[in-house]
């Protein structure tokens, strides 16, 4: 097979991979309301077995993210979306919140560690010229799970029963990315990226030398990246967990509330393809900025919506902005550090984004538990903005600080 093809059935295999690890993980928040009124447990205690997710995800993805830079992806894929599909099929078994923290929390966060951080050091090492769109394809699986999952979902739920449907969407997700993950490898000896386009080197900085992983930790632009990612990565799950509750709230049926996830899904696909495209040819940087412009207009107007069509509105041009940002900041990386220690330095990177991605969502909760509504955490919410795009402007600069 030829070169070309192969990197684009790689580009596939990835984004099966995400599209069916991010399909329960997205339907947590639909599941989250039905785990209130079944159980009586509160909705920050709910919240906080995504935070051990993403927590536990995030520490077994630094050495996953090494192995990987010694050994390749496949196997470290493989068994770790086998996990996580039988974590969240598992799911359907609960009756006690301690059990929801073993499955989504431990089980689900180790097998869910490596299929974002994995999917985006192979593409850049297979491609060169076309990164952009390449990263953009593979990520934007993980928001058409969000599109999907939540009337999916609701769907679900209302045919066969809450367990039921966790039990299903446990077992065909666990299926579909364990045979996708089994044709993912680097690339041969003959199958180096392809050479960088001489009108996109004029629109993207050299990347900077490729540095070892001690040497980046001695970096503190390393740190600014982290910081600012760990905000986004914050800010997106509590939207995204939060949402749904939100709508619900304000008399919103639960299939119709679960349209605000599709919105921000919608969004997001756009943004990532959008965000790809435009990159390759203006670079990573403009694209970033104007990516964060986005998120903070769409959180400046939720703050004052008047209907439900202004909130699915906002929630699709936040998800543009959100997967704009998102897949640059991904995408930067490289270009700023090389890819000598790419998976490693991800791996951290990685933690930092899902510290943030926990700490969010359950804070909210909490919050949402002590004062009856979700003003004070939707109200931070473009400070956050603010704060993670100067974060990311000290961390991208091409001199070390």
């Amino acid at each position: 097979m030829r070169p070309a093809s192969r990197r684009w059935l790689i580009v596939a295999a990835l984004f099966t991979v995400t599209y069916g690890v991010s399909t329960p993980l997205a339907a947590y928040g639909v599941f989250l309301p039905v785990f209130a009124e079944t159980f009586g447990w509160s909705r920050g205690a709910i919240s906080s077995a995504l935070s051990v997710n993403l927590l536990l995800g995030g520490l077994a993805g630094f050495g996953i993210g090494a192995l990987a830079d010694r050994h390749g992806p496949r196997v470290m894929l493989v068994v770790t979306v086998v996990l996580a599909g039988a974590a969240f099929a598992l799911v359907s078994t609960v009756g006690a919140l301690w059990q929801l923290y073993l499955l989504v929390g431990v089980l689900g966060g180790i097998g869910m560690s490596s299929f974002y951080l994995l999917s985006t050091t192979t593409v850049t090492r297979w491609f060169d010229e076309r990164r952009g769109l390449a990263l953009a394809l593979v990520l934007v699986g993980f928001n058409l799970g969000y599109i999907s999952a939540g009337p999916l979902s609701a769907w679900l739920i209302a045919m066969v029963g809450w367990r039921a449907a966790y039990a299903l969407l446990g077992i065909v997700c666990g299926l579909v990315t364990m045979l996708a993950a089994l044709t993912v490898r680097l690339p041969g000896a003959g199958e180096a990226p392809e050479p960088r386009a001489r009108a996109t080197r004029a629109a993207t900085p050299a990347a900077g030398p490729s540095v070892t992983l001690g040497e980046a930790l001695g970096d503190p632009r390393q740190w600014c990246l982290n910081v600012s990612w760990l905000l986004l990565g914050g800010l997106a799950l509590m939207i995204s967990v939060h949402i749904v509750p939100f709508a619900h709230d304000q008399g919103i049926s639960l299939a119709g509330a679960s349209l605000a996830l599709t919105a921000y899904g919608i969004g997001a696909v756009s943004g990532r393809i959008a965000s790809g495209v435009v990159s390759d040819r203006i670079g990573t940087f403009t694209t970033i900025r104007l990516g964060y412009a986005l998120q903070l207009l769409a959180l400046l107007a939720l703050l004052w919506l008047s209907s439900h069509e202004a909130l699915l509105g906002s929630l699709v041009v936040l998800g543009v902005g959100f997967a704009a940002a998102d897949t640059m900041l991904a995408k930067a990386v490289p270009e700023v550090f090389g890819t000598r220690a790419l998976g490693a330095i991800l791996g951290v990177l990685n933690l930092g984004w899902r510290c943030g991605a926990a700490v969010g969502p359950a804070a909210a909760g909490f919050l949402y538990d002590l004062t009856g509504s979700y003003v004070v955490p939707f109200g931070a919410a473009p400070v956050v903005v603010l704060a993670s795009w100067g974060l990311f402007a000290l961390g991208s600069s091409r001199r070390r600080a």
